[in-house]
């Protein structure tokens, strides 16, 4: 069940300085959330001629690794070490200890290089059935989410899920609507005001909605609309296999270029989750 607050969040940790960041957001939101934390550290590798993995960490050289995470993290938080794909080890990690929240870094590879050998963060976004935080930047309070809407089924169901945040998190949500032809659109503004109206009155209450609208592409008009937000809440969702393939979906494209936290939701089981808002299920911290 996909759930905000969480209570168990997952982080990608692999000593560097992107993975050191992503760490540091955790950690404040877990505070904020009353959340449990694990490090998942993996070791990469890739297979040679012989298709054969390399061999499993010595004894003493897991206690070293060990040491050096635990050094980083503090005494608190479980720490899990695995050996191969990281995107694929974490997402397998996620599906046995079953956090609520997966927090990972971006080292924020671009054109030809992306295309390549891919991100980590984006495969992982793709494959969770958990919402994913893709962390950069200094962390601050989270005061003001921007949540895109196309007033799809599945963008409803993101934008539940960030007004949820929003109040428990003490937030205002911002709902962004993009448009490339106003006039085509119908009316925009009274779609948002709906969006809006349908939320549980505690939670707009709590959430402090406004709307916003923008001309031009969804992508350039999420990137400008960031600009005083802590955090953009897109849902994550399959995409075309010839069109997207190289550029990416709006989030991949967001993702790569925001210069604040992006929080994906995954797309699955949007009308329970509506429903639960709906009835009124507990949203608060604790």
């Amino acid at each position: 069940m996909i759930q905000f607050p969480p209570k168990k969040i997952l982080v990608a940790y692999d000593l560097s300085d992107v993975s050191r960041i992503a760490w540091r957001h955790a950690v404040a939101l877990a505070a904020d959330c009353g959340a449990e934390l694990e490090a998942v550290f993996v070791q990469p590798w890739g297979a040679g001629v012989d298709l054969m993995p390399p061999p499993r960490l010595t004894p003493a050289e897991a206690r070293s690794l060990r040491a050096k995470i635990r050094a980083a993290v503090g005494d608190g938080p479980k720490i899990t070490i695995l050996q191969g794909d990281p995107a694929g080890r974490i997402l397998s990690l996620a599906r046995l200890h079953r956090p609520q929240l997966i927090v990972v870094g971006t080292h924020g590879r671009k054109g030809f290089e992306r295309a390549i050998l891919g991100s980590v963060a984006e495969t992982v976004i793709r494959g969770s059935s958990v919402p994913v935080l893709a962390a950069r930047g200094p962390v601050r309070p989270v005061r003001s989410i921007l949540a895109p809407v196309n007033f799809t089924p599945y963008s409803d169901y993101g934008f539940a899920y960030a007004a949820a945040a929003s109040a428990v998190l003490s937030a205002q949500l911002t709902a962004l609507h993009a448009t490339v032809d106003p006039i085509w659109e119908g009316n925009p503004r009274y779609r948002l005001s709906n969006l809006i109206h349908h939320l549980p009155a505690k939670l707009r209450e709590n959430c402090r909605p406004t709307a916003q609208e923008f001309t031009g592409t969804a992508v350039k008009s999420i990137l400008k609309a960031q600009r005083g937000h802590d955090w953009i809440v897109l849902v994550s969702h399959e995409k075309a296999p010839f069109k997207e393939a190289f550029f990416g979906t709006t989030l991949e494209q967001v993702l790569r270029r925001s210069p604040v936290p992006v929080l994906s939701v995954p797309a699955l089981e949007s009308a329970h989750f509506a429903l639960r808002i709906h009835e009124g299920s507990p949203i608060s911290r604790k």
